[in-house]
């Protein structure tokens, strides 16, 4: 009779693991949500018990990343949070990045911004918006936007080619205006493109006038570590400037390689 074998047990996870994933699962419903929600809609959007998700948001209140409304009793995030993004600005040197940004801002005409990956979106670790910046987008990037629509985004999923299953992940992709990228097979094809002449560019994708070039600050081995970026608001002149701020956000990007990314030459 042959032989069968016993599938290994599944590797039991530590004590408390799940707590902790629950506790971060609530931080993460406070950070999309579009204001202060209650413990009930809490539970309901992460399908818990309203007891659990209680002393979850107690404990969170206590140590500081969740505040509460006396009055409405509902929750925000809490000033701790505001603390570890300083801490992650000091740590991952990226208030070193500030001159240069300047100087790209100066060169360009533009709102120079410095993005690091988040899951599905950019998030925007230091910027230096334009004095001059008019249009409906205002001179100030939004601290975070979407990978799909975003010049920022498209320069951190280029390098290296995404697999299908990664740009699948990134489903649903919102439409925020009419020239927004809307499938994964658009998204590749874009990639694609990015990839070939070197910078990432988004004409009225996120909002209706805004135009934005972007390129990667790539790590060791080939990849994206950062984005940076140059903002501004849509014309036919600046359209036809995008590849002279592509040359000069590249020459920032090598020049901020050096300072900002861990083991590059010279630096860490």
């Amino acid at each position: 009779m042959a032989r069968q074998d016993t599938p290994e047990p599944a590797p039991s996870r530590p004590a408390g693991a799940q707590t902790v994933e629950r506790a971060f699962e609530v931080l993460q419903c406070l950070r999309t949500a579009p204001g202060p929600v209650g413990v009930s809609d809490i539970a309901r959007s992460l399908d818990l018990n309203v007891s659990s998700v209680y002393r979850m948001t107690r404990a969170l209140e206590k140590a500081g990343f969740l505040e509460q409304d006396p009055t409405t009793r509902r929750y925000r995030l809490g000033s701790a949070i505001a603390g570890l993004n300083r801490v992650l600005i000091h740590q991952r040197r990226f208030d070193l990045a500030r001159p240069e940004l300047q100087r790209l801002a100066e060169e360009t005409s533009g709102s120079a911004t410095l993005a690091l990956r988040d899951r599905n979106e950019a998030l925007v670790v230091s910027d230096l918006p334009v004095a001059e910046a008019t249009g409906d987008w205002g001179a100030r990037v939004a601290n975070s936007v979407p990978l799909h629509a975003s010049a920022f985004g498209k320069a951190l999923l280029a390098w290296p080619a995404p697999t299908d299953a990664e740009l699948d992940s990134l489903a649903p992709f919102e439409r925020f205006t009419e020239r927004t990228i809307t499938s994964a097979e658009r998204l590749r094809d874009e990639l694609a493109v990015t990839r070939e002449r070197g910078y990432a560019l988004s004409s009225r994708e996120l909002y209706p006038l805004q135009l934005t070039v972007a390129v990667p600050i790539l790590d060791r081995d080939g990849g994206s570590y950062l984005a940076l970026g140059v903002g501004t608001t849509w014309s036919r002149g600046a359209a036809a400037r995008t590849r002279a701020m592509a040359r000069l956000a590249q020459d920032s990007a090598h020049r901020l390689r050096t300072l900002l990314v861990p083991d590059s030459p010279g630096r860490w």
